[in-house]
């Protein structure tokens, strides 16, 4: 995509068209044009973070843990359960669960040592 043109993620059509069918209300032109022209401009800036920590990673795929911290920058953190805390973490590589471990063990260590 060259660079002087704007991305396009989502369609005049699509917005117009939910506006009318399913909040029942009419939308004028310029302000679909107005919430395009911003929605996909915070897309193109939250795939180019996602992109840049993939390369950070030396990968040149970008992967659910690039998508992750970019929605979180861009649209606010989720809060998570105790039980999707769980579920996330046991879906961790074993290099990964392995430096969670560390982190773990290394904080109820240095508790101990206050105590």
């Amino acid at each position: 995509m060259p660079k002087n043109k704007p991305a396009e993620f989502i369609r005049f059509n699509t917005i117009k068209e939910y506006v009318n069918d399913i909040l029942k209300m009419r939308s004028s032109d310029s302000a679909v044009k107005q919430f395009i022209k911003e929605f996909d401009l915070k897309v193109e800036e939250a795939l180019i973070d996602a992109g840049n920590i993939a390369k950070g990673d030396k990968r040149n795929t970008v992967m659910d843990e690039d998508i992750t911290p970019t929605i979180e920058k861009y649209l606010g953190k989720k809060h998570l359960t105790w039980q999707e805390t769980a579920e996330e973490i046991i879906k961790q590589n074993p290099t990964d669960l392995g430096k969670i471990s560390k982190t773990i063990n290394d904080y109820i260590e240095k508790d101990q040592k206050k105590k």
